[in-house]
């Protein structure tokens, strides 16, 4: 993991869910990889950081569909309203993703931030009532 100064992942954000964990770990360094080339400036940067996003955003889609099925697995109660979030995100991230491609110049810094601030409360919320839900299907 790379130390961009944005977000770090460390133990506040572990769901107890090895897979989920990584995966937030994986987020977590794209979107310091973002923040990183947005702070070095220049074309260049602004290239390398929609490349970024793209990769983010690609890889946004493929943790949701993997931590849904994890959670369909599992059984979990909450996998609808679950979806119902990942779903509301991908649509919020779709009008910043076209800002992003045609370059308009603070929209990765924007998606960036939007994504910190939104996988942060995500993990925190309900990510972990995911993990307490496993955590306490194995203790029972």
């Amino acid at each position: 993991m790379h130390d961009y100064g944005i977000i770090r992942f460390g133990p506040q954000y572990h769901v107890g869910i090895a897979q989920v964990d990584q995966e937030h770990q994986q987020l977590f360094d794209i979107v310091g990889r973002i923040q990183h080339s947005l702070e070095q400036g220049g074309d260049d940067a602004q290239a390398e950081a929609r490349r970024a996003v793209s990769e983010l955003l690609e890889y946004t889609r493929t943790h949701f569909a993997s931590e849904e099925s994890l959670m369909a697995a599992a059984g979990y109660p909450e996998l609808a309203t679950h979806q119902d979030l990942h779903q509301e995100l991908l649509h919020q991230v779709s009008d910043m993703e076209i800002r992003v491609e045609v370059g308009e110049p603070s929209a990765s810094l924007d998606l960036s931030r939007f994504l910190a601030n939104w996988l942060i409360n995500h993990i925190q919320a309900a990510d972990r009532r995911f993990g307490a839900f496993c955590e306490g299907r194995q203790q029972g």
